[in-house]
């Protein structure tokens, strides 16, 4: 029997069951039809599809129980002979991170090192979160359609297409991946928060420096490493520049490590 689209199997499958379990199942079958596709035909699922949308829900943080109403939906394409195989036996139980004391979940996880976590202002928070919401809910979408259009070639040993759009695959969800380790343990900090007087360049504040080898005037603001653009004078605290200016006052001299050879500065004011 040949497949059916996502979303009509979901239809199906949500019409069988009982009132008080038919909300919680239409919520995360959903947000799986969503991830993988709506127009998808059930017979047209793999093991790796699976295997990665568990990937994604762990990684955004989703207790795993809830992958318990997904895991019955695919026993049920495969019942009604809409899939070759159960593929809800490639959800599986993954052991969670512990702390010393035995505990489990999200909270008894590692936490990251100071020199993992990224400092942001809000406004370059919200620009990752959208990129990652555009990924995820357009990007991921896109490229699984594009696969499904290449997997109707039969042999995809040779197909320009197929490798293609699995390659682009591989580079959007190592974006994605990174993009929800950074939101993850980002430190946001709001510029007009900081109270400094302008004493100190921190992050947000407008810097401005002198090269004492050529008496060049150069002006910067500093910003978190995902805002930075040299074009527009938005300098990274991660930069060499960056880290040297770094709380520092005006009349302060920092001395920069430079391809051409050492490079000294003056802070001549700082402005917000």
């Amino acid at each position: 029997m040949p497949g059916v689209p996502l979303t009509e199997a979901m239809s199906r499958y949500l019409s069988d069951l009982a009132p008080a379990e038919r909300a919680r199942a239409q919520a995360e079958i959903g947000r799986f039809v969503r991830w993988i596709g709506q127009t998808v035909p059930t017979d047209r699922l793999t093991p790796d599809d699976i295997e990665r949308y568990q990937d994604y829900t762990e990684k955004t943080g989703l207790d795993p129980q809830r992958l318990e109403p997904l895991k019955a939906f695919l026993a049920y394409l495969h019942r009604q002979g809409w899939h070759e195989a159960n593929l809800g036996r490639f959800i599986k139980a993954r052991r969670t991170a512990r702390r010393a004391t035995g505990k489990t979940g999200p909270a008894a996880a590692t936490p990251p090192r100071e020199d993992e976590v990224m400092v942001l202002t809000p406004e370059g928070y919200a620009a990752l979160q959208k990129e990652l919401e555009y990924l995820v809910t357009v990007k991921r979408p896109e490229i699984a359609r594009i696969l499904y259009e290449a997997r109707l070639d039969k042999d995809i040993r040779e197909n320009a297409p197929y490798d293609a759009a699995k390659h682009h695959q591989a580079e959007v969800e190592a974006r994605i991946r990174y993009l929800e380790r950074v939101l993850a343990t980002a430190r946001v900090v709001d510029p007009r928060s900081v109270e400094t007087n302008g004493e100190r360049a921190t992050l947000g504040a407008r810097v401005v420096l002198r090269d004492l080898t050529t008496g060049e005037e150069l002006v910067y603001t500093l910003v978190g490493p995902t805002e930075a653009n040299p074009l527009e004078g938005r300098l990274s605290v991660a930069s060499p520049v960056g880290r040297a200016i770094l709380d520092r006052r005006p009349g302060e001299e920092v001395e920069v490590e430079a391809p051409a050879g050492r490079v000294r500065f003056r802070i001549e004011r700082i402005e917000r």
